[in-house]
């Protein structure tokens, strides 16, 4: 069974490797810590799609509450299997679903609605989508952020992305080889016939 990797941990990895101080706590204001999560559900998602592995996007209704943070009343937690949160709506009686602003830190999705929310999210039920070299390309990538937004070194981060492709395809080998295989053709009693006849 793979280590789950939490966000933080990735983002540190990434930070350190890049000569940054890591952060403590989530959401601690630095502009690391803005930047990367401003870039991580995009470099996940493009990574999850483009890379053919399992993974499917659910709902889930959200009602364990806890006080908000970052200028928001309420906290509400997201399932454990969700990946990370693509979109967050209210559901009006009369309005149907009402887009509101929002934000996603660790398990935690913050707003303004004390009654709770509805999400769609990105479920990663295989171990796969957690493999050592998914995490080390998903730091990569990051590490590629880095470079770009904040040290503006952009020679290396290009050498980064290709470090990150490197380390998906090696994922994507991987998740290919845990899928079940398809059961090998075989051949009916017609097709054995006729091939019996030309023999």
């Amino acid at each position: 069974m793979s280590h789950q990797y939490s966000m933080l941990e990735i983002m540190n990895a990434a930070l350190l490797a890049q000569g940054q101080e890591e952060v403590v706590v989530e959401n601690d204001g630095s502009l690391e810590f803005q930047t990367l999560t401003r870039n991580w559900p995009g470099i996940v998602e493009s990574e999850l799609e483009d890379g053919n592995y399992y993974f499917t996007k659910k709902q889930a209704k959200l009602i364990t509450r806890k006080d908000g943070v970052f200028g928001y009343d309420d906290g509400f937690l997201i399932p454990s299997d969700a990946l990370h949160v693509r979109r967050l709506w209210l559901e009006d009686p009369i309005c149907g679903r009402v887009e509101v602003p929002w934000v996603q830190d660790g398990a935690y999705v913050y707003l303004n609605s004390p009654d709770g929310c509805v999400i769609e999210y990105v479920d990663a039920p295989g171990q796969d989508l957690w493999s050592a070299n998914f995490t080390r390309g998903v730091q990569k990538k990051l590490e590629a952020v880095i470079s770009r937004a904040i040290k503006e070194e952009y020679g290396d981060a290009a050498v980064l992305e290709q470090e990150a492709e490197t380390y998906f395809q090696r994922a994507r080998t991987n998740s290919s080889k845990a899928r079940s295989a398809q059961p090998p053709y075989k051949k009916g009693p017609i097709a054995l016939a006729r091939r019996g006849r030309r023999g």
